[in-house]
């Protein structure tokens, strides 16, 4: 009788210890199977993806016509890379936190919209025209109040800009070359831009994420020294191909 009990008992613990273990290493799997996955908020690889393509910034600023040896020493130089610095720490000051940072000023009433991310083309519209009318913006249940922005960097003849400058509603937007947002709201941009020419500027500022984009900021230096020895046409275009990427 005794045996039997102690049989019994033998038997609960090894199916215990079993069904502990498979719960384990279906744990344990499943991990590894979101370790394998391409973090879709910071577009960088996870353990186990593959890594992205080494990008030649040298090559890209050859093909706009830019002087190789110029562009190196430019990349190099340490104002290139306080200018990234002084652009990334502007975006802080004005509450900018993630990519892309966009912020709609009318020049005229010194109202601003912060839109809330990469939003596709008709709500960029829709903010557009409620910024013109000094109107709020409503998106489901979530209310995007005007308000004045006082720690807005103003726009200087440093800016590289995308349209007219005087246009009344100056676009800013603090980005992040390797975020995946960004690369989805280029375009937007851009179409906003086609559809009301003369009525918005777009004024592209560096805020790389180094946590999440370890080769971002170095983009960031690359395409400001497009605009140095190019001008504001090439930066813009080397812009462009970043966004692609």
């Amino acid at each position: 009788m005794e045996n039997s009990k102690n049989s019994n008992i033998i038997q609960l613990v090894l199916v215990a210890a079993l069904v502990g273990a498979a719960f384990y290493i279906g744990s344990l799997s499943s991990k590894v199977g979101r370790l394998e996955k391409v973090d879709a908020n910071s577009g960088t690889p996870s353990q186990g993806a593959e890594a992205p393509a080494t990008f030649d910034s040298v090559a890209l600023a050859s093909s706009l016509g830019l002087d190789s040896k110029a562009f190196k020493t430019c990349v190099d130089n340490r104002d290139t890379k306080a200018r990234v610095e002084e652009e990334e720490k502007g975006g802080q000051v004005a509450g900018v936190q993630g990519t892309p940072g966009i912020i709609m000023l009318d020049t005229k009433t010194g109202n601003s919209a912060i839109i809330p991310g990469a939003v596709d083309s008709n709500t960029m519209q829709l903010f557009l025209d409620n910024v013109l009318a000094g109107k709020d913006t409503t998106l489901g249940t979530q209310t995007i109040k005007l308000g004045k922005i006082e720690e807005l960097i103003a726009l200087s003849d440093a800016d590289y800009v995308r349209g007219d400058k005087s246009s009344r509603v100056l676009l800013f937007e603090y980005s992040d070359y390797d975020c995946p947002f960004c690369k989805r709201v280029h375009p937007t941009l851009q179409k906003l831009l086609d559809d009301n020419a003369g009525k918005v500027a777009w004024i592209y500022r560096q805020f790389p994420l180094d946590q999440l984009h370890p080769t971002a900021r170095s983009k960031s230096e690359a395409a400001l020294c497009a605009g140095k020895l190019g001008g504001n046409d090439a930066f813009w275009a080397f812009s462009d191909a970043l966004a692609k990427l």
